[in-house]
């Protein structure tokens, strides 16, 4: 493999160069193209999927009609670059082509380490019949870059690729393709992106993001995509003749417009269950002398045939608030279907599939893997090392027996800790946080591995958190860098606490990162606790995200958090909220029962709580 830069040196036009089968591991792959248009110099493997590429590896192409086809990136590491780049140095690529290749599973140890898989620069280049599969950090899949000369007017084309599932990220910056960025909106890029199959890329709210103009997205699928494709900066760009395919899964759209002369021709929008940003179709307001990072005024969209079946949102007004308050003006909505239920046949998945990702790779459905399941019957259990999850696990008590479980070890550890690859389920335990002496107390007793990738669910019923004394030991938490799909705490007890009960607050940046999509704590009893029983927040004012989305319901909370300024619920930026019939008695007197800093466009329902003795609620409206 390390051979092919130098072969490619003395390589004419038309000729093809083997790559012998094997795996190859932390290269540094420069390949130069010396071919022509009609006859490109190809670089194959000796059989696809057979070279693997995997560790601190990259490519970079560079030169002119150099076609690199059948291999596989595997579990690579880019962190000071990019997997696949079509540039070397200053040195851009033209008539270049990426094909039947795999870029899979290429994630650093952190999630918030960003990196793309691939960098288009130069002109005329293709990426196509190429799958992309397993990206989980942050950072854009696919990107357009336009911050050369000679990168405008590039006439890429991105075709027939597979971009495989994508778990929602939390904030910003995960999009699945990128063309450009708002310093570039008036430069022309012309990029055709078409005929490529979106199979749940759930990053963020904009899964293909146009940040240029007269660009042509077409002959697309989105398939259940809880975003959508946003025509987002740029003049003069054209979605025509694809098909957003929601089956009513949250959050799943279509498209959404800012700017210019922007046309929607063509398209097939079936059960899409998004609303604002995430709508089948979304124009939105501007802001007066906008500058190139907000929303330019949308003028002269032109909708015209398209269909729309049982699609949840249709707007007009999307975003109007006391920034952006220029309406979208000319617009023109001619010979559009819209209809309440969805009566159009979808291909199957299959069909979908077809001629689309590399040829000889297989999508594999998802699978819930084996389960571990670790049953508690004595009466006490000291753990003297904390335990590390590593896969999906349940840990629940015996039929009949209430165990207790303490920490006794010599360094400060969680009880538990949720490590990459591990969900969790706990049932029936008792936890104590009281000191053994002469041995370290714990961190806390639930909680997540500060170096993890993967998002994680935790779900938590029947247990018991007690006399945990120090303001740092928090009985459940997620740390910093680390997402859970879900959290669910049903049925437990938590006192005497010095320190919060459940802490999903760590993203304390103003970046509209949060740790938990979903977050449900019903029918919990907080007693005597000097914290925040329950603290969680995005901070912020991005609208790049959905979530979290959470629900306090069913709870009471005695004698809690009666510092001055202190607060019993404190919920930020949560944009789907659901507090209640809970009781307060005796807390939050010195500050708040209920502090919440939430947007205008955020559902935010507090009902059917009682107050006895206890503070008020503070919110940015009335409740």
């Amino acid at each position: 493999l390390e051979d092919i830069g130098k072969a490619l040196q003395s390589a004419d036009p038309g000729d093809t160069l083997v790559v012998r089968d094997g795996v190859w591991t932390d290269v540094d792959l420069r390949w130069e193209g010396r071919g022509e248009a009609a006859k490109p110099v190809v670089v194959v493997a000796e059989h696809p999927c057979k070279v693997v590429i995997e560790g601190e590896s990259s490519l970079h192409i560079s030169g002119n009609g150099l076609e690199v086809s059948g291999l596989l990136f595997r579990n690579c590491v880019a962190e000071k670059g990019t997997i696949v780049e079509f540039r070397d140095g200053d040195s851009l690529a033209g008539g270049c082509r990426l094909t039947d290749c795999v870029i899979d599973s290429c994630n650093p140890a952190r999630r918030d380490i960003s990196y793309s898989y691939v960098h288009l620069y130069g002109r005329g280049n293709r990426v196509d019949h190429c799958a992309f599969t397993g990206k989980l950090n942050l950072g854009v899949t696919l990107i357009v870059m336009l911050n050369y000369d000679g990168c405008d007017d590039n006439r890429h084309s991105i075709d027939h690729n597979y971009f495989g599932p994508r778990p929602v990220y939390g904030s910003n910056g995960a999009e699945t393709i990128r063309v450009g960025t708002s310093q570039q909106c008036l430069q022309n890029s012309r990029t055709l992106i078409s005929e490529n199959l979106f199979d749940r890329c759930n990053g963020e709210v904009e899964v293909v993001s146009i940040k240029s103009s007269e660009n042509t997205i077409s002959g697309n699928v989105f398939y259940e995509c809880q975003g959508v494709l946003a025509l987002r900066h740029g003049d003069r760009n054209t979605a025509s003749g694809n098909l957003f395919i929601g089956h009513n899964v949250r959050n799943t759209g279509g498209v959404r417009i800012v700017g210019e002369d922007q046309k929607v021709l063509g398209n097939t929008f079936l059960s899409l269950a998004g609303e604002r940003f995430f709508s089948a179709l979304a124009l939105m307001y501007g802001v007066p002398n906008s500058l190139p990072n907000r929303y330019m005024q949308v003028k002269n969209t032109v909708v015209e045939n398209n269909l729309f079946e049982a699609c949840r949102s249709i707007e007009f007004n999307t975003g109007q608030d006391f920034e952006r308050t220029l309406a979208p003006a000319g617009t023109v909505w001619k010979d559009n279907m819209v209809a309440p239920v969805q009566t159009s046949a979808e291909p199957t998945y299959e069909e979908l599939l077809a001629g689309r990702g590399a040829s000889w790779f297989e999508v594999k459905p998802a699978g819930t893997g084996e389960v571990e399941e670790i049953v508690l019957k004595d009466s006490l259990y000291v753990l003297e090392e904390g335990m590390r999850i590593s896969r999906s696990t349940v840990i629940r008590a015996a039929e009949g027996a209430s165990p207790e479980v303490i920490f006794a070890g010599r360094k400060s550890q969680n009880m538990i800790t949720i490590c990459d690859g591990g969900s969790l389920t706990v049932r029936g335990i008792r936890f104590s946080g009281r000191l053994t002496p002469g041995r370290s107390l714990a961190k806390g007793i639930i909680s997540t591995d500060d170096n993890r990738i993967e998002p994680y669910t935790l779900l938590v019923e029947d247990c018991c958190f007690s006399d945990c004394g120090e303001s740092g030991f928090v009985p459940i938490r997620g740390l910093k860098g680390t997402f859970a799909e879900s959290v669910t705490v049903r049925g437990c007890s938590f006192e005497a606490l010095s320190g919060d009960a459940v802490n999903y607050a760590a993203e304390t940046e103003d970046k509209g990162r949060y740790n938990a999509d979903d977050i449900l704590i019903e029918n919990c009893s907080f007693k005597r606790i000097l914290g925040i029983p329950v603290q969680i927040a995005r901070n912020g004012s991005d609208e790049s995200t959905a979530g979290p989305y959470v629900t306090v319901s069913g709870c009471t909370f005695d004698d809690c958090c009666n510092k001055v300024r202190g607060s019993v619920l404190r919920i930020i930026g949560a944009q789907v909220l659901d507090i209640s019939g809970n009781t307060f008695t005796g807390s939050g007197r010195g500050g708040y029962s209920i502090r919440l800093d939430d947007a205008p466009w955020e559902k935010i329902s507090v009902a059917g709580n009682t107050f006895r003795d206890s503070g008020k609620t503070l919110s940015n409206r009335p409740l």
